[in-house]
């Protein structure tokens, strides 16, 4: 028997003839006539060229083949009722869902550990994975499934794609505590003289001030000093708290950094525009009722930072009109 010439609707034919042991009672249950019951029944028998139910005093009792036939058949179709009747619902606490984000290892700093301890306390069974958040490739690893949600500071994907704005982005100046002449407050003058500790994460956001910073070198015809390039965060730290170097980062890695040194955060002696702190994900799971949740736990967490406001959930659910809302603010 060919599976694409049987009409599956024939299966809930089996299900209520097992449960009922009567083509009347299995017709109640599904909605159909006694007479359509036993029409379907004479297309099973047809096409599994077995009797299935047979007559006796004790009503339409199932053969071997329709017996073993039972259990699978009930369970294919809970599993449909499932599918159907909890469309649009999403549980959390009882979720084995994996979720897979796109994001820098400074955004894994400040936002995963309080991340995981959200998902941790609503929806234990939730697990979460981070990939590197790269410049190129993410749109299609997010177009193939292969990533749920892209978190940080970077382009919008494009068409077909959502961004919802998290929260913005500032940047401070980090130096030892008994920096010889750096002492609470960084004037210009000394932002000019100074030697950098530079860190570019993947994400791009140093770009962001390294492009201020320098065009004001240059327009004082002096070159920026960096004496240190690292390619990971982890220890810039130490090499601050052990050096007379400075080192520009967000507002939210200066929190973090400063707990295990004795540091100075400064503000900065000139005005950087701020940087947009966006979550991004494909249309094809824009509905989706476990990505919808995702996203708002993301949200729910990024608003739990001082310091880094952030805004109102603006979201593009529509033509992505995103840009705009942002420069209006």
């Amino acid at each position: 028997m060919n599976i694409n010439t049987l009409d599956l609707n024939l299966l809930l034919v089996i299900d209520a003839l097992h449960r009922t042991h009567s083509t009347t009672l299995a017709g109640e249950q599904i909605g159909v006539s006694q007479s359509a019951v036993s029409n379907s029944l004479r297309r099973l028998r047809e096409a599994f060229g077995d009797e299935l139910f047979v007559r006796t005093e004790r009503g339409m009792m199932p053969t071997p083949l329709a017996q073993s036939m039972a259990a699978p058949i009930q369970e294919a179709l809970q599993r449909i009722r499932e599918i159907v009747e909890n469309r649009g619902l999403f549980d959390p606490t009882s979720s084995q869902r994996h979720f897979r984000l796109a994001i820098s290892d400074v955004g894994q700093m400040w936002m995963v550990p309080k991340l995981v301890s959200y998902v941790q306390a609503i929806a234990p069974g939730v697990t979460l994975e981070t990939v590197p958040l790269s410049r190129t490739g993410t749109a299609e690893l997010m177009a193939a499934g292969e990533i749920d949600l892209a978190l940080g500071v970077f382009r919008p994907l494009g068409a077909g794609f959502f961004r919802q704005r998290l929260r913005v982005i500032r940047f401070v100046c980090l130096a030892r505590a008994g920096h010889p002449v750096i002492r609470g407050n960084l004037s210009f003058d000394q932002f000019l003289h100074a030697s950098f500790i530079e860190y570019e994460p993947a994400g791009g956001t140093y770009s962001h001030f390294a492009e201020h910073a320098d065009r004001l070198y240059n327009e004082h015809r002096r070159k920026r000093r960096v004496a240190v390039k690292l390619a990971h965060l982890p220890g810039i730290d130490l090499m601050i708290a052990a050096s007379d170097l400075i080192a520009v980062v967000s507002e939210a890695s200066a929190r973090s950094l400063a707990v295990a040194a004795d540091l100075q955060t400064l503000e900065l002696p000139f005005e950087i525009p701020p940087l947009n702190v966006t979550q991004q994900w494909h249309e094809r799971i824009n509905k989706d009722p476990a990505q919808v949740w995702l996203r708002e736990a993301v949200a729910q967490v990024a608003g739990q930072f001082p310091g880094d406001p952030i805004t109102s959930a603006d979201s593009d659910h529509s033509q992505y009109s995103f840009d705009a809302a942002i420069d209006a603010h």
